[in-house]
């Protein structure tokens, strides 16, 4: 499967960079930093090159809150499922921390 993200209309992709990462794990959306350009309607967009079809999520709104009062602990996980791997191969790991 091959995840990519919308906004607001087809066909406005969000181009990833060093604030948006798209997981291809899980197809989650992940913005650091979010910023007031990042309001609107976003929507997932999965397709399958082995069966030739591809779906869209339901339109979820982004509505960024400019309190910046509010300090929110960090979202630490410490239960990993385990990944297994063939010896020789490549495998790919991702973590990421949510927080200030």
């Amino acid at each position: 499967l091959s995840y990519r993200w919308l906004l607001n209309e087809f066909p406005v992709f969000i181009a990833l960079d060093k604030r948006r990462f798209v997981s291809q794990t899980d197809g989650n959306l992940y913005i650091a930093n979010v910023e007031a350009s990042d309001k609107g309607n976003y929507s997932c967009f999965v397709s399958s090159p082995s069966i030739t079809k591809s779906v869209f999520s339901k339109f979820i709104p982004l509505i960024p809150q400019s309190d910046r009062a509010k300090v929110y602990p960090a979202d630490i996980k410490v239960k990993f499922k385990d990944t297994p791997a063939l010896l020789g191969q490549n495998v790919t790991l991702e973590c990421f921390a949510l927080g200030k």
